[in-house]
């Protein structure tokens, strides 16, 4: 695997994590907990909001310096997989592979080059995008109900 390949799964990753909680462990050991709003690729500054610390400290947001994280932990699982919803896209609707296309970067797929998809729900009109809509309901419903 290539350099190049590697950090775009890295970021890839990140970007799978935005708007999630997480605890941020510094190499001193002190630890933050709150949701991931933003991150620079490569330094690896992350931006958190309604972040806690490990004295109970809150703050409101929170920029950590790349060089001074020793580990990101993920603490809430996204709800929505596109590889999995595409899935069920072909089964319900009977659509042909080439009509669903996943984009691994933003989580998200696009359905006949006109409608995406993604954790934040369908962006499109039309009778298309309501059944789009009413399959996307109906795998988040089951999906919060695993959780």
């Amino acid at each position: 695997m290539s350099v190049s390949e590697a950090s775009r799964r890295l970021v890839q990753e990140l970007s799978a994590i935005l708007d999630k909680r997480v605890r941020v462990v510094l190499e001193s050991g002190k630890i933050y907990e709150g949701i991931l709003a933003g991150f620079d690729h490569p330094s690896l500054n992350l931006l958190l909001r309604d972040a806690v610390d490990s004295n109970g400290a809150k703050y409101t947001k929170i920029l950590v310096k790349g060089e001074k994280v020793s580990e990101i932990v993920m603490l809430e699982e996204p709800l929505f997989d596109p590889e999995e919803f595409k899935g069920l896209l072909l089964r319900e609707m009977k659509l042909q592979e080439h009509a669903v296309r996943v984009i691994p970067e933003i989580r998200a797929l696009e359905v006949l080059g006109r409608y995406r998809i993604s954790e934040e729900g369908v962006m499109g009109s039309g009778p298309m995008a309501e059944t789009l809509y009413s399959l996307f309901k109906k795998y988040m419903e089951q999906k919060k109900k695993r959780a």
